[in-house]
Parts: C-alpha cells; structure tokens; sequence
C-alpha cells in the first residue's frame, strides 16, 4: 500500500505545479491586461467564463474532496506512522490545490470580462499568432448607433459604427437598462457635438 501511496502522492505533486505554473501564466497575462485599460465605468463577466467557473468549481470540489478523504485515513491509520504521513501529505497537498484552484479562477477571470470606459467601448480579442490579447478602444465619437436583442437571459447589443463596422458583445439581461444609458447618453453627446461641427464646416465652405 505504501508504493501505492508514494503514486498517488507522486501525481498529486505533478498536478499541484501544473495548476501552480497555470496561475503564474493567468496572472501574467491578466496583470498585462489590466493595466491596457483605463477610466472603467462598467465590466461584467462574458458568458463563456461560465464554462471555466464550473470547471474550475469541479477541480476544486474534487480537490476538497480528495483531501477530506485523504485526512479521515491517516487519523485512522494513525497507528501506522509512514502510511498516516502518507495520507496527511496527500491531503495537505488537496487542500492546497483548492486554494491555487480560487487563485486560478480569479486569474482567469480578469481576462474574461468586458469593460466600458469613460472615453468608448472595449473590444477584446485573443491573438493567438502572438499570444497575447489584442485591446481595441472604440472610442464614442465613432459609434452614431446601436440595436439590441434579447434571448433568455443575455442581451446582445450591436454598436454601428461611422465607418460602417458593427461590434456586438453579449451582457446579463439585468445590466441591459444601465448599458443603454451609459450608451445613450456618451454617443448623444459626441453625435451633438459632431452635427454641430458640419453645420459649422458647411457654413464656412459657403
């Protein structure tokens, strides 16, 4: 039982450095992120960060798990003092890994929300020629309208740019209102301002 053991310890201990390397990776990625963008009024979570969060809940629930498991077997092995410390390895080993899992989850997460800025929208984008992420400020003055629709619980929204583009991104139906008023309210100004300023180029080219 004690090789048995020193396998699964042995495995657990391979497992825990590539979950330790991943949140290095996450982190690094998500620090450079975060520091591209500036004056955030709003951010919420991408859809698709759901189907991280319920595998990373799954590893984490698994981990607990394991490690409650693992330490009830070396207090009942306690009599045997090389398969307990086995046991009591492998559980601490568990435990840690649910805490480098959290740690994961956030990592990943700040590269999986979407923001929207006092000076436009974000669009962001994976570019896995240069692995590394790809960061375009759509500025207001560009956007002169929007749609939306709504499907269960996501709005999708769709910006119509000037220069004849379309952005759409997907957001939780109860953030739907403030989107559009944050929307509503930045493209109303800078579309004022520019058919103020044809007005003025029209009538000092007559």
């Amino acid at each position: 039982m004690t090789e048995v053991l020193n396998s699964v310890l042995y495995g657990m201990k391979i497992i825990f450095a590539f979950l330790v390397l991943g949140n290095i990776i996450a982190w690094v990625f998500s620090i450079a992120l975060y520091r591209r963008l500036r004056g955030i009024l709003l951010k919420w979570e991408k859809p698709v960060f759901g189907l991280w969060t319920a595998l990373l809940f799954s590893i984490g629930l698994l981990m607990l798990s394991g490690g409650m498991l693992s330490y009830a077997l070396s207090i009942k092995y306690g009599a045997s003092s090389t398969i307990a410390n086995l046991w009591q390895d492998i559980s601490t080993l568990c435990f840690a890994s649910v805490a480098v899992v959290g740690l994961l989850y956030w990592g990943l997460r700040y590269q999986f929300l979407q923001p929207i800025s006092e000076e436009g929208f974000y669009k962001i984008e994976f570019d896995w020629n240069r692995l590394s992420w790809k960061v375009e400020l759509i500025p207001w003055e560009k956007i002169y309208d929007y749609y939306f629709h709504t499907e269960e619980a996501l709005t999708t929204f769709t910006l119509l740019l000037r220069n004849r583009r379309e952005v759409s991104f997907q957001v939780p139906i109860h953030l739907r209102e403030i989107i559009e008023r944050i929307i509503d309210f930045s493209t109303d100004k800078h579309n004022l301002f520019h058919s103020q300023s044809q007005r003025i180029t029209r009538s000092s080219g007559t």
